[in-house]
């Protein structure tokens, strides 16, 4: 019995030091990839733990094992080293197509670009994701003329998550704070916060980023400003005249700045060159932004309530009007709701037949 007993003993200690040590690189990455930890608590977050369970629902989002279920060695294994003249020429293709032209290789880059490789697991997911709102982003940019590529800061700003919030308090897909927020016409209040409205602040993203680009000049200290706040940014150049790009003026910049630039390149390669890595595509992402469209809430109404009188799953409601941080949307201004344009008929004939006014009684 003491040997089998030390046997046990062994296999606990054994299991242990597997899991930690397959948990290193993700906890090191704890800042890039914050979209699978609970943000913190605030006014009427119980709609924020709901969406926070329900992003990982929607990914069947399952804690198991890595010794559980056996992998094949030939196959499935994600690539997460890259020889440097091979990276260094797959980025300076992309940059030869690039609209902004920062695109270059270093050895900060190099680390930067195998930090995500180690998590090819989740940029699968957020692969997925891309399918509902880069068409929305890229349309948006285009319409502001400025470069479809800084879609790509929105996954280093929420991995593409409408409702998580920064320890400092930014708020939505692009992290705007609600100072700022305000200044865009993000408006906040105990029924919806427009940060959390992906269309809504992407447009206002792209006004940011074009007066970001009036004041710099230069896109890569434009990232540093969306980062840092442009105050920050301009009271470094001002102290150091004779520099005028990110990388001479790399040393001065805060700690998380000077990894923003190197996170831009590296999400760029990764989402571009995700297939010679061998990283997981999850199936596209069952709904399209090009195949929704608004509706006006002329009455009082439950979202719970309507995802049943219009056949649509709650999650799915709740997934395209991310912006309400409550269940029942009151009269006294005109809401708005998304739907898949195949749902509208059905609304508004669930409007005629009386249904909003019934739930009201």
């Amino acid at each position: 019995m003491k040997t089998i007993r030390n046997i046990m003993f062994f296999i606990l200690i054994l299991k242990s030091l597997i899991i930690q040590s397959a948990s290193k690189p993700f906890l090191e990455e704890k800042s890039v990839m914050n979209y699978y930890k609970n943000p913190p608590i605030k006014k009427f977050d119980l709609n924020h733990i709901y969406i926070d369970n329900l992003w990982k629902k929607i990914f069947n989002w399952k804690k198991k094992s890595l010794y559980g279920r056996k992998i094949s060695p030939k196959k499935n294994i994600i690539i997460t080293n890259i020889e440097a003249e091979e990276l260094r020429s797959r980025i300076n293709h992309l940059n030869q197509k690039s609209q902004i032209k920062i695109l270059k290789y270093n050895t900060i880059i190099h680390a930067s670009v195998e930090s995500y490789l180690r998590m090819g697991k989740y940029i699968g997911k957020i692969l997925s994701l891309s399918d509902y709102y880069f068409p929305m982003f890229e349309e948006k940019l285009e319409t502001y003329h400025i470069p479809k590529e800084l879609k790509y800061i929105a996954i280093i700003e929420s991995n593409l998550n409408p409702t998580i919030t920064s320890k400092a308090g930014a708020q939505g897909i692009w992290q705007f704070m609600s100072e700022t927020g305000k200044i865009y016409h993000l408006n906040i209040n105990h029924i919806y916060d427009d940060r959390n409205d992906p269309v809504k602040s992407t447009e206002a993203a792209c006004r940011y980023f074009k007066h970001l680009y009036n004041k710099m000049g230069n896109w890569e200290l434009v990232l540093a400003a969306y980062n840092a706040g442009p105050g920050t940014i301009e009271k470094i150049i001002q102290r150091h005249k004779e520099k005028k790009d990110f990388w001479s003026l790399w040393e001065f910049l805060p700690k998380e700045t000077k990894n923003y630039i190197p996170k831009f390149i590296a999400i760029n390669y990764v989402m571009n060159y995700y297939k010679e890595h061998h990283i997981p595509s999850y199936p596209h992402f069952h709904l399209k932004y090009k195949e929704t469209g608004l509706v006006t809430i002329k009455e009082k109404v439950s979202l719970r309530s309507l995802s049943s009188a219009l056949n649509i799953s709650y999650q799915d409601l709740r997934f395209l009007n991310p912006q309400y941080l409550v269940d029942v949307i009151p009269i006294g201004e005109k809401f708005f709701i998304r739907l898949p344009r195949v749902k509208i008929s059905l609304f508004k004939e669930r409007e005629r037949e009386g249904f909003f006014s019934k739930k009201k009684d």
